[in-house]
């Protein structure tokens, strides 16, 4: 006859095969630890099952927080998905307005260099046009209409002793005619004497008609200068 017992609550059973008979005293002993360890495991329980209680609350709690939480976290990713499209936005409208600025500036560079040479021309013709001014074109042009004037009366004086030499002329023609009807020869001689000739030749020697032509060319020479002058007063090339 022999017991062993049990590792976890030490209950005593039998040994199998040695002929143990049952003992009340050790069955009722096994009974009151078996109780002990059911007591024991029950105030276990309690607090295994309120703090499951307290852990379901906790639970709930994390469940209702996830699903707020990924309530928000969808709306974010939402939110990314928006602002993504329009950062690609902006991207692809900076690039564009860099393309843009680039060709302004590039057009501005231009421009300044073609503004430099248009200021450099008109400083060239603010130069040249302050050395027209000096010339003072008007004072010279009035200098040039008092020549002309003196020159019109001198050709209108000549016209005027060329008219008259013409009427002498005449005059002595008629006279002339009147003498070769009138004592041909005694009288021709004398008026031969008078010289007429030498003194026609001496008026021919006046050389009124180069004098004259002389007066013409010159008017020629101051229609030319005058036309220039015109020329640069108007304008012309500067």
């Amino acid at each position: 006859m022999a017991y062993t017992t049990t590792t976890r609550l030490g209950i005593k059973k039998a040994v199998l095969c040695s002929a143990q008979r049952f003992e009340t005293a050790v069955f009722n002993a096994n009974y009151d630890l078996i109780d002990a360890e059911a007591i024991a495991a029950d105030a276990r329980l309690d607090v295994v099952e309120a703090l499951g209680t307290t852990q379901t609350a906790r639970l709930d709690g994390i469940d209702t927080l996830n699903t707020t939480q990924d309530t928000r976290l969808t709306a974010i990713e939402t939110l990314n998905t928006t602002q993504t499209s329009r950062l690609d936005s902006v991207d692809t409208l900076n690039t564009t307005q860099n393309t843009r600025l680039t060709a302004v500036e590039t057009k501005n560079s231009e421009q300044d260099t073609r503004l430099t040479s248009v200021e450099g021309i008109n400083t060239t013709q603010n130069t040249r046009l302050t050395s027209l001014e000096g010339i003072d074109a008007g004072t010279r042009l009035t200098a040039v209409e008092a020549k002309n004037t003196t020159q019109d009366t001198t050709l209108s004086s000549h016209g005027t002793r060329l008219t008259s030499v013409e009427g002498v002329n005449t005059t002595q023609n008629t006279r002339l005619t009147t003498l070769e009807g009138v004592n041909a020869g005694t009288r021709l001689t004398t008026l031969e004497s008078y010289n007429l000739n030498s003194r026609v030749g001496t008026i021919e020697g006046y050389n009124l008609n180069g004098r004259v032509t002389t007066l013409e060319d010159n008017f020629d020479i101051y229609d030319t200068r005058i036309g220039t002058l015109e020329t640069v007063i108007d304008g012309g090339t500067p």
